[in-house]
C-alpha cells in the first residue's frame, strides 16, 4: 500500500486479499460461498437503496475526491485502489471506478402477494437484468426458474437498480409448478390469446421461457391461459425481455 495526499492508503497490489475477494465474485461458485455480489459503475453504486448490507466499497484514487462526500455517511468499509486495480477486478472495458460488495438477500419461496413473472430457461444474463429493471418499474415481483444468475454483473448493471427494489426469487421446478396453480398464471406463447385484446386483471403471475425453447411442459400445463401478443410484418416473436416487458405493462 501507499498514501497520497489526504493520508487514505491506496491498495497497489492486485493479491491483496479484499481485492481478491472483489474478483472471485465474477464467478458464481464464490458469490454463493461469500453471500456476495459486485456492483459496479457511479449511477448504480450511488442509487442503493439505504438499509441495503453494504460489505465494503473498492474505490479508485481517482475518484477518491469525487466520491468522498457520497459514502461518507456509510458503515461500509471503504478501501482505495490504484485504477489499475480496479480495473483488474471489473468486468467492464472502461470502469467508472466505484464498485461495491453487497450482501445478497436472503429468499424463501412464498407465493406472490400482488402481480409476478415467472421466468423459465432465461439464459442471457442481459434478459434476465432488463426484466428485473422492467418489473421494478411496474410492482412485479420476479421469480427465476433455472435462468441466468441474477446477481452475475451483467445481469446487474442491466437492471439498473431493479435488483434492489424488487423481490428476486430463484426457484425449483416443483416450486414453479405450485406458483403458477395456485395463481392467476398466464403463460406467453405465440399460439395463445391475444392479452392486449383481452386485457389482463392484476395480480396475475406471466410466464416466459427462453426463446429457444419455451416454458416447459410441466409448468406451462398448469398455467390458467395462454396468452400472445399481437404480430405484423411476419414477424414470429419478440425478446423475452421486450415480450415480458410489454405484458407486465398491459396488466390493468
Amino acid at each position: 500500500m501507499r498514501l497520497f495526499c489526504n493520508m487514505r492508503e491506496i491498495i497497489t497490489s492486485t493479491k491483496n486479499a479484499t481485492v481478491k475477494l472483489a474478483r472471485s465474485l465474477a464467478e458464481k461458485k464464490f458469490r454463493e460461498e461469500h453471500g456476495l455480489f459486485l456492483v459496479e459503475g457511479g449511477n448504480i453504486v450511488k442509487d442503493i437503496p439505504v438499509g441495503t448490507e453494504v460489505e465494503f466499497y473498492l474505490v479508485s484514487e481517482s475518484r477518491a475526491e469525487e466520491t468522498a462526500a457520497a459514502l461518507a455517511l456509510t458503515r461500509a468499509r471503504v478501501y482505495y485502489v490504484t485504477d489499475a486495480v480496479m480495473k483488474s477486478l471489473s468486468d467492464t472495458v472502461t470502469p467508472y471506478g466505484i464498485a461495491a460488495a453487497v450482501k445478497i438477500p436472503e429468499r424463501r419461496f412464498a407465493l406472490p402477494a400482488g402481480n409476478a413473472v415467472l421466468l423459465d430457461g432465461v439464459s442471457d444474463p442481459g434478459n434476465v437484468g432488463t426484466v428485473i429493471r422492467t418489473a421494478a418499474a411496474t410492482g412485479f415481483e420476479v421469480f427465476l426458474l433455472g435462468c441466468a444468475d441474477p446477481f452475475s454483473g451483467k445481469a446487474v448493471r442491466a437492471s439498473m437498480g431493479g435488483i434492489f427494489r424488487t423481490r428476486v426469487t430463484e426457484i425449483t421446478e416443483e416450486q414453479a409448478v405450485e406458483l403458477v396453480s395456485r395463481t392467476s398464471s398466464v403463460t406467453l406463447d405465440m399460439g395463445g390469446e391475444n392479452i392486449l385484446a383481452k386485457g389482463l386483471r392484476a395480480p396475475v403471475t406471466l410466464v416466459a421461457g427462453s426463446e429457444a425453447h419455451g416454458v416447459r411442459q410441466c409448468v406451462a400445463e398448469k398455467s390458467k391461459l395462454v396468452g400472445s401478443l399481437p404480430m405484423q410484418g411476419g414477424m414470429e416473436s419478440l425478446n423475452v425481455a421486450v415480450a415480458a416487458a410489454v405484458a407486465m405493462y398491459s396488466v390493468k
